[in-house]
């Protein structure tokens, strides 16, 4: 179904670890997609971009534990699947079958409530769903500029990815009929993945602009992290945001902190909405996957978001969403 989106636009019972602190159709073909993103369709404009020169750039320190890039043994890379193994299980599963969040490594949270499985809305054929809820005053880690209930999980649950490797994504969001976000032009992230620095913004996130009539946003950065930018960034527009219905999400991201080599592709109820061309790892850095509310504190309101179950994997089969059910 055609949902109004523009095609290549111009211009995530608490039983995981949870952190509380006090304060017409472009469905791709079998192969269509895997292709490097140099021979696919035209690639999207950005709205917005800038590119700092390295020297300009205080580099973030990329020592410690978290940035061990180093694979499990048995772990095979991600992108490297074969032919033969297109039609391959997902990597990584983060379910809500169960009833509860385990699936996840950590809950972030001020509070419990904001965090929980239920089972309305839930996309249909699914008997769960996860909420996330954000409002003025849910601080955490003691940052009182950004509000957050979101969930995230390991590196290496997030497989580890490095230079050239092309992972997979799908899941599905359902925004009520009443949402809207009031922030101006500050953020409200919904979908990100987190360079492994933990400091500044993601690599690649999805949010939402303010205003009656909200829109679809994509960031991608990469290259040098430097503590105040990022050495290469830019944003897309993925037209309006549509409401009280559950949006089917694939995301297929070409890992690279080259600016010609990594690709950002989203496709939103089977419609590709983006293609774009940029760096998308920053340098000796892997990423973890979160899921839910990110948001600046400027808000006035509540807001909540819904997720079905989330997946990565090597190839678009081995993600694909079954058919929503009735």
């Amino acid at each position: 179904m055609t949902r109004g989106r523009r095609r290549f636009p111009l211009a995530l019972v608490v039983t995981a670890s949870l952190v509380l602190t006090a304060c017409g159709s472009d469905e791709p073909d079998a192969g269509e997609g895997e292709a490097p993103h140099a021979t696919a369709e035209p690639t999207s404009t950005p709205i917005e971009s800038t590119a700092i020169p390295r020297s300009d750039l205080e580099p973030v320190p990329t020592t410690g534990d978290r940035f061990d890039i180093t694979r499990p043994t048995e772990a095979s890379p991600s992108g490297s699947a074969s032919p033969d193994d297109e039609a391959a299980e997902p990597e990584q599963v983060w379910s809500y079958a169960d009833g509860d969040l385990s699936a996840w490594s950590e809950v972030q949270a001020a509070r419990p409530e904001q965090v929980r499985v239920v089972d309305e809305p839930a996309r249909p054929g699914s008997e769960y769903s996860a909420a996330f809820s954000a409002r003025p005053g849910d601080f955490t880690f003691g940052v009182d500029t950004t509000i957050r209930g979101e969930v995230r999980s390991t590196i290496q649950e997030a497989g580890v990815p490095r230079e050239g490797d092309v992972q997979w994504y799908s899941w599905s969001t359902y925004f009520p009929e009443d949402f809207v976000w009031d922030g101006g032009d500050e953020f409200l992230i919904y979908t990100q993945w987190h360079q492994t620095a933990n400091e500044g913004s993601p690599n690649v996130d999805l949010w939402v602009t303010a205003g009656p009539d909200p829109e679809l946003r994509l960031s991608v950065r990469g290259g040098l992290q430097g503590r105040e930018s990022a050495q290469y960034a830019a944003t897309y527009d993925l037209g309006p945001l549509e409401r009280g219905e559950w949006l089917d999400h694939v995301v297929r991201i070409e890992w690279s902190t080259d600016p010609d080599e990594g690709n950002v592709q989203v496709w939103i109820d089977g419609e590709r909405v983006v293609n774009a061309v940029g760096a998308t790892l920053f340098e000796g850095q892997s990423i973890y996957f979160k899921q839910g509310i990110y948001a600046a504190s400027n808000t006035r309101r509540e807001h909540t978001v819904y997720f079905s179950d989330a997946r990565w994997g090597e190839s678009r089969e081995s993600v694909a969403l079954e058919p929503a059910g009735d």
